[in-house]
């Protein structure tokens, strides 16, 4: 015998998504992170990464010799 359709049928709570939409929205917010917020600092870093050392070293370079000037 067939079921009659009910009103409350289908999702209805947020406890009532199954385990695979969770995993989608995850993997998609994963994605976001990636494209938004790693890729832009690791090619920040790159640009900057040299300048940085290059200015630690100076740094270092001035307190070594500081006293001998």
């Amino acid at each position: 015998m067939k079921r009659p359709f009910r009103r409350h049928d289908g999702r209805k709570r947020r406890g009532d998504y199954r385990a695979q939409d969770r995993r989608g929205a995850a993997a998609t917010l994963d994605y976001v992170l990636v494209m938004g917020v790693i890729l832009p600092a690791a090619a920040f870093s790159m640009w900057a990464g040299p300048r940085i050392i290059r200015l630690a070293y100076e740094m270092v370079y001035v307190l070594v010799v500081w006293p001998f000037m």
